[in-house]
């Protein structure tokens, strides 16, 4: 069996079901990118929410202020005060800490756990680690550029309400899958908290099925994979590279740094 992981996790299964050329890269190559000003800002905002629920911080500007403190310790090669995400990572912060109030108090924060995957049938242990977690629920903040609703109705003009939310992008399918593991591990309901700017939505999990199965499914076909392996190269050979998947616009350098893997290994 080639020895590449260790354990198994939400991340990296999704990865593998939604683009198994970037976890060929992540996982057996180490390649790594630097955060991208989305992804700054939506751990900023994360961040900074813990710090103000913990210290009982509400003032709007005092939670912008630690956001945007949190964003510009991120921007060590890139991104600056004038990125856009800087200013809305203090904005989604804001709503975070006003959404999350309502829970009640904060249990803990990135709990981690580290169970045995046996009981799946797999070899490796599986990893979660949580966002926020409350008595009654487990809530995973997602910060977006806009959280997605159909446009207003006439009548939802009148009564001022927003559009339907848009159930093609809230839930999101690989957040569905790392939830309903979550709530598999923890034994707690979990909620998805989306928040841009301007809006935000909170998802529960509903009557949606299947994506537990999807996610562990996943975890046996990397260890088959690996299994029949004999080389990193083996695991190459076995997916043709494409670029269609969302995740190359959002990894610089991740693109070139393929091509060079496939390229050696086909040459």
């Amino acid at each position: 069996m080639l020895k590449i992981i260790d354990h198994h996790s939400a991340s990296s299964g999704n990865t593998f079901m939604d683009c198994p050329q970037m976890w060929i890269i992540e996982k057996l190559y180490g390649f790594k990118t630097e955060e991208n000003a989305r992804m700054k800002m939506g751990h900023a905002a994360e961040e900074a929410t813990h710090v103000c629920i913990k210290n009982q911080i509400s003032d709007e500007e005092s939670i912008t202020n630690e956001a945007k403190g949190k964003y510009i310790e991120r921007c060590t090669n890139t991104g600056s005060t004038e990125d856009a995400e800087y200013e809305w990572s203090g904005k989604i912060a804001n709503i975070f800490v006003k959404e999350l109030k309502q829970y009640g108090k904060l249990i803990s924060y990135q709990r981690e756990a580290d169970i045995p995957g046996d009981k799946y049938g797999l070899k490796f242990n599986i990893v979660a680690k949580t966002d926020f977690e409350f008595e009654n629920f487990i809530i995973d903040t997602k910060a977006t550029a806009k959280v997605w609703r159909y446009a207003q109705t006439k009548g939802e003009k009148a009564q001022g309400k927003k559009g339907k939310i848009n159930y093609n992008y809230h839930p999101k399918t690989d957040h569905l899958r790392q939830q309903f593991l979550y709530r598999e591990i923890f034994s707690k309901e979990c909620l998805l908290l989306y928040a841009s700017p301007w809006d935000n939505h909170t998802s529960d999990l509903g009557d949606h099925i299947g994506y537990l199965e999807q996610l562990i499914n996943a975890f046996k076909s990397i260890e088959h994979i690996l299994n029949i392996a004999n080389t990193k190269e083996d695991v190459v050979r076995i997916f043709p590279l494409t670029f269609d998947n969302w995740r190359w616009r959002y990894s610089p350098g991740a693109e070139e740094f393929a091509r060079k893997i496939w390229h050696s290994t086909f040459k």
